[in-house]
């Protein structure tokens, strides 16, 4: 009972950071699009795009594979302090290496000098993402406390937003207060992060645990890198070839679509300590969670898919206005997004990592890279910001069915039917 509890606490927690890290930019998203314009809006998306890549790149996979380690380990504070140093310390580095090769790339590339200081400027976030240790929280189930300072930071960002930006000359405001939320939250929750450490305090990691952290991270990494390379990464690639006006409608509709989805995401992150746990012990029980999980989330995403296809032209006139009218094809297609995204989280994430599949998943979500790359620049280049969402939903829909395959090859799949009753 005190399980299910702390379970979920921890959801309401995650889903209150999201809500804030989502909800709230989305909800500034219509006065930002009609006040700086589409052109300098999608400036932007492509300066916020640049900045997920170095986000993807310091968080290494990190943001999986070290919650594992921190739950195993939470009863241990000098162990919970070293993998936190650890960790901390390589994506300090990753961040540092990060920001000069930004600065390379803002000197030598035409595309990237254009839009310097907006780059710059969006970098933030990486920093901000390493001060805010979500993982560290995530692996002690310490959520609650945590994700207030999330709030409040996304809260007087918010404010800030209708405050400080006025027009397309405030570009630059607009940016920083679209990026730099996470820097403030992470700020405030240092001395909670201090306190979660239970008094270890701060020691300089072995190299057996860096070394620990750097291979439990490498296929993590590899798979979410490859997932930023056909999501986040998109608006970066239409941004090398497009008008920032296409890139403009593109970021509406995706940011639309993201902040639907985002009412799974916390389910997802809170339920993922307990299934590693529950994997580790009994695997059949956790396919059966993770099957039982699969058929009401996507019960739940097909519901979803179907309202914000009937209702997209709705809202994108309502919100954004006539100019950005283009953005209704685009939404509609990302409605197919939320369905396969649950099911491929569940057979991935869920299922494939908490039984220690991680070198098949990095194959497979590899292989989903290949085939953007394959796929989406063609498809960009003639059919435009439509074009980037087709080939965005048919690299999720090879990633989730290809997931259904190999865990049904290997015996291990939550759909399987002698899951049905807990074996005798």
């Amino acid at each position: 009972m005190a399980n299910r509890k702390r379970l979920i606490e921890n959801i309401l927690s995650l889903g209150a950071v999201q809500l804030a890290s989502y909800v709230l930019p989305f909800l500034s998203l219509p006065y930002l699009a009609l006040t700086l314009g589409v052109d300098a809006l999608g400036r932007i998306a492509f300066a916020l795009s640049v900045a997920q890549i170095f986000v993807v790149l310091t968080d290494y996979g990190f943001n999986l594979s070290a919650p594992k380690d921190i739950s195993v380990a939470r009863d241990d504070p000098q162990r919970v302090s070293e993998i936190y140093c650890a960790v901390t310390l390589l994506r300090a580095g990753l961040a540092l290496a990060g920001g000069l090769l930004l600065l390379v790339l803002t000197r030598t590339v035409p595309r990237f000098q254009e839009d310097a200081s907006l780059l710059l400027v969006t970098y933030t976030m990486v920093l901000g993402n390493i001060l805010f240790p979500q993982w560290l929280f995530q692996g002690l189930e310490q959520l609650k406390l945590a994700s207030v300072f999330q709030v409040i930071a996304r809260l007087l960002v918010f404010a800030g937003t209708f405050t400080l930006v006025h027009g397309p000359e405030d570009v630059l405001w607009a940016a920083w207060l679209q990026a730099g939320g996470t820097v403030l939250g992470g700020l405030m929750a240092v001395p909670f992060t201090l306190r979660a450490l239970r008094g270890a305090g701060l020691r300089w990691p072995s190299k057996a645990q860096f070394h620990h952290q750097l291979q439990e991270g490498w296929h993590v990494f590899l798979s979410t890198a490859a997932i930023n390379v056909y999501t986040s990464s998109n608006a970066f690639f239409l941004g090398l070839f497009a008008a920032p006006a296409m890139v403009g409608h593109y970021h509406v509709a995706e940011k639309l679509i993201r902040a639907v989805q985002m009412v799974f995401g916390p389910i997802s992150n809170a339920v993922y300590p307990h299934v590693a746990r529950l994997a580790a012990t009994d695997e059949q029980a956790a396919l059966r969670f993770n099957r039982r999980l699969l058929l009401r989330l996507g019960a739940a995403a097909t519901v979803v898919t179907a309202m914000v296809w009937l209702l997209a032209p709705q809202v994108v006139a309502r919100l954004f206005g006539p100019a950005y009218e283009p953005a209704v094809g685009v939404l509609r297609i990302f409605a197919l997004l939320p369905l396969l995204i649950v099911a491929s989280n569940i057979l991935g994430i869920q299922t494939m990592l908490t039984l220690g599949m991680k070198v098949a998943f990095s194959r497979i979500l590899l292989g989903a890279a290949l085939v953007d790359f394959a796929v989406f620049i063609p498809a960009a280049y003639w059919f435009g910001a439509e074009g980037a969402a087709w080939a965005n939903v048919l690299v999720e829909l090879y990633v989730t069915v290809t997931m259904a395959v190999v865990l049904h090859g290997a015996g291990r799949s939550p759909l399987s039917s002698r899951l049905a009753v807990p074996a005798p």
